[in-house]
């Protein structure tokens, strides 16, 4: 539905270009209407790529929870890939590619790092206290109430493709 909508901004903005404008004018013209493009699926106006609708719907996500400020920098032994301290969850069975905003990606790993780092520090402190299997009922308590409180990139990826997946299906 989104790709139609695109096709038929390009046809109403590439009609108004005249033909018989000198070619500068023409290419000056033609890119002014696909940054227009850029700009709409910027502000999450149009979502004509899973691209967009995922970069849409993760900004979503990030201001739902408050997290869509600067945040500082996490430190060189904070996770950066892979799985995270307290990580209970796989994933899902099946990828989804997106590409993402850089900007968008380090946000996200920052917020999660700084809403989720006095928990894994006190994961690590504990995970050092307790080496190798553990089967005391009270210490696995103790873990599962600090891993509850790291919230993962993944978890953020996760929510954001629930959001946006009533956009994606086709209308009835």
């Amino acid at each position: 539905m989104e790709k139609a909508r695109r096709r038929e901004l390009l046809q109403t903005a590439r009609s108004q270009i005249d033909p018989l404008a000198p070619v500068d004018e023409r290419v000056e013209r033609a890119a002014q209407v696909l940054a227009d493009l850029a700009q709409m699926r910027e502000r999450g106006e149009l979502v004509d790529t899973v691209d967009a609708l995922l970069t849409h719907a993760v900004r979503v996500e990030m201001a739902e929870r408050g997290w869509d400020v600067d945040w500082p920098s996490p430190p060189l032994g904070a996770p950066r890939a892979g799985r995270w301290p307290g990580s209970r969850d796989g994933g899902w069975p099946e990828k989804i590619v997106a590409r993402l905003p850089a900007e968008l990606v380090a946000r996200v790993h920052a917020a999660c790092w700084g809403v989720s780092k006095d928990a894994i520090e006190a994961l690590r402190r504990w995970r050092d206290g307790h080496p190798g299997v553990v089967l005391s009922r009270e210490d696995l308590v103790v873990y599962e109430d600090l891993a509850g409180k790291v919230i993962t990139p993944g978890a953020v990826w996760r929510s954001a493709v629930d959001r946006a997946l009533p956009a994606m299906k086709p209308p009835a």
